[in-house]
């Protein structure tokens, strides 16, 4: 049943456009919730591969079955996997800010053939991305920390994380869970790290993210704009600015 859904899903994915998130059908939540009672009866940690990127991820049963859903069929961050084959070359130094459960900067690492440095405040995917990058043979440099502006400078911020997971933003959202975190700013992060490439994929703080930091050393910037957070007008201007700064938009 799975690859059927897969098939499906990479129509509706290059149908789907910037201005709208993945939808359950009633096919979905079935198939969720089948794999919610198999993830309760698991035992220890099972392995499970991913049919359009051949990355891997180790999960229990306290793992997100809605997420795993999407990865088995091809729909969890298939946008930044394409672009980083596409772009990321071997020998860059990648830097990830917002880490999920680790499989983009799995994939930073076999492109690259280099350790990745992920960045990510939320406590409880330590555990999933070192899994996920020992599952795919990757080194990993953990910095447990959300990346904020030059005017916030280092310190404690405040992360709201969702249920299950499937995101977390320092920007206040409905529904979410609030918890202090280490913060380090962008131009620290960058220095520390000496990367070339960033990916970016923190759900809506884009917008503010960049204010005051020199990017000059960023020869490829891989960023995921959260435009139906964000807004089209939003959406815009951040592209605009980053043009502004000399980045050309080769892909999206």
């Amino acid at each position: 049943m799975l690859s059927e859904r897969y098939r499906l899903k990479q129509a509706e994915i290059k149908t789907r456009g910037l201005l709208s998130f993945p939808s359950d059908s009633a096919e979905d939540l079935q198939a969720v919730a089948e794999l919610s009672v198999m993830l309760k009866c698991l035992e220890g940690t099972r392995e499970f591969t991913s049919p359009s990127c051949g990355l891997k991820i180790a999960v229990d049963r306290h793992f997100s079955p809605r997420m795993l859903y999407y990865f088995l069929i091809g729909d969890y961050e298939q946008g930044d996997l394409e672009l980083i084959r596409k772009h990321v070359q071997a020998g860059d130094r990648a830097l990830e800010l917002g880490g999920g459960i680790g499989v983009t900067g799995s994939l930073l690492g076999q492109v690259t053939g280099q350790r990745v440095t992920v960045c990510e405040p939320n406590p409880t995917l330590e555990p999933l991305i070192r899994r996920t990058f020992s599952a795919n043979g990757q080194q990993l440099r953990l910095i447990q920390a959300a990346a904020v502006k030059e005017s916030e400078g280092d310190g404690r911020t405040t992360l709201n994380v969702a249920p299950g997971y499937w995101w977390s933003s320092l920007l206040s959202v409905h529904g979410a869970t609030s918890l202090q975190v280490q913060s380090i700013r962008l131009s620290r992060l960058l220095e520390l790290t000496e990367a070339n490439v960033l990916l970016v994929d923190i759900e809506g703080y884009e917008q503010h993210l960049f204010e005051g930091c020199n990017l000059a050393r960023i020869d490829t910037l891989i960023i995921e704009i959260h435009a139906p957070s964000l807004g089209a007008p939003n959406s815009s201007a951040l592209l605009t600015e980053l043009i502004r700064r000399g980045f050309d938009l080769v892909d999206f």
